[in-house]
């Protein structure tokens, strides 16, 4: 007899692979994919003082030639940079409304702590469900990658979406 695993036992499912951050890599290969936003900078500052901490995050993103910037404050340098990521995108996107960074794991492997770092997130918009992951030496490099993948990929599909539903 063949014990079904608990939920909590499967990492991703089939719905939930970090097929969006695939897919990303793919469209960015492809020289007619236009990505709808480009990152043109991003900052976290953490800082302490007087036993009070701040921790906030700057980002300068650009949509059709047109330049942005947005600040937030957050718990964590992660939830800061998805603040104010996305301030700018609903601007100018207001399809990912529903969107929301539902998970996010972080994983150091290896010695020391300039060993690799993998981030992996899921989102969903209450209809679907897609997950992203990225790695760099850097935790919230590793993390913003997974991040803009995330919001990158559920633009343009949520685009592509509405167009063909309006076609």
């Amino acid at each position: 007899m063949t014990q079904k695993k608990a939920p909590s036992e499967d990492f991703f499912d089939a719905a939930t692979a970090p097929q969006a951050s695939q897919d990303v890599a793919r469209w960015r290969q492809d020289p007619r994919y236009r990505p709808p936003f480009e990152i043109v900078r991003w900052r976290v500052v953490d800082e302490e003082w007087k036993g009070r901490r701040a921790i906030d995050a700057v980002v300068v993103v650009e949509v059709n030639g047109q330049e942005k910037i947005e600040a937030a404050q957050g718990v964590g340098g992660v939830q800061a940079l998805d603040s104010a990521l996305r301030r700018v995108l609903l601007h100018y996107f207001p399809v990912i409304e529903g969107v929301e960074l539902v998970e996010l794991y972080t994983h150091r492997g290896g010695p020391g702590t300039a060993a690799e770092v993998v981030s992996i997130m899921k989102f969903s918009d209450g209809q679907q469900r897609w997950s992203t992951m990225r790695t760099s030496r850097d935790l919230l490099a590793s993390a913003w990658m997974a991040l803009t993948d995330g919001y990158e990929w559920a633009i343009t599909t949520l685009l592509s979406r509405h167009d063909e539903e309006e076609g």
